[in-house]
């Protein structure tokens, strides 16, 4: 197998367990075994467990979480919430599906280490929060802080995420972006007048 075939593999195994037994509880020959490769080939491509951590799973959530900021201009087209909500759906139904996909990692980042978490929250997600409620700020009601419109954005993709996976919710997730958008352009959305 070539070299970037074998990277992918063992950073696949790798998210997988360290989504079952986060930073601290996996093992490297757990890695080793579900990608089908020695333990010797892990530190061939990643100098620590650490390293490997990092990049099977704080690099692919950081990327999922800024695939979340592109439609800035877009929304400021629109002319009522239910335009704004037509111009979301797209973006939410992307969003709602990318954090189901990455809710183990995330929480396996996150809840692993409790100053590994802290850091990448300070860090990564908190900023990446921030600009989510930038996103929003040509169509944010008066008097809603952009920073509490961008956590509770977050957090209602976080909550779909959490019940999928716990409780394996099988809500068809086109529906569940409808209602997303919905709610989030009928609860934070200023009224624009028609013209």
């Amino acid at each position: 197998m070539p070299a970037a075939e074998r990277r992918k593999s063992i950073l696949a195994a790798a998210q997988q367990v360290f989504a079952q037994s986060n930073l601290q509880g996996a093992r490297t020959r757990d890695i080793a075994k579900a990608a089908s490769v020695n333990q010797a080939t892990i530190f061939e491509h990643f100098a620590s467990k650490e390293e490997l951590f990092q990049e099977a799973v704080v690099a692919p959530l950081i990327d999922a979480m800024r695939g979340m900021h592109e439609r800035m201009e877009i929304y400021e087209t629109a002319g009522t919430p239910d335009e704004i909500a037509a111009l979301a759906l797209p973006s939410a139904r992307r969003h709602l599906q990318d954090m189901v996909e990455i809710f183990p990692l995330f929480t396996a980042a996150m809840f692993s280490d409790p100053e590994l978490g802290r850091q990448l929250y300070r860090d990564h997600i908190a900023p990446l929060l921030r600009q989510r409620g930038q996103v929003l700020d040509g169509i944010t009601r008066d008097g809603l802080d952009l920073d509490f419109v961008g956590l509770a954005n977050f957090g209602m993709l976080f909550a779909v995420a959490m019940d999928r996976h716990f409780c394996g919710g099988e809500a068809d997730l086109a529906d569940l972006a409808r209602q997303f958008t919905r709610m989030s352009t009928g609860g934070f959305a200023r009224e624009l007048s028609e013209e």
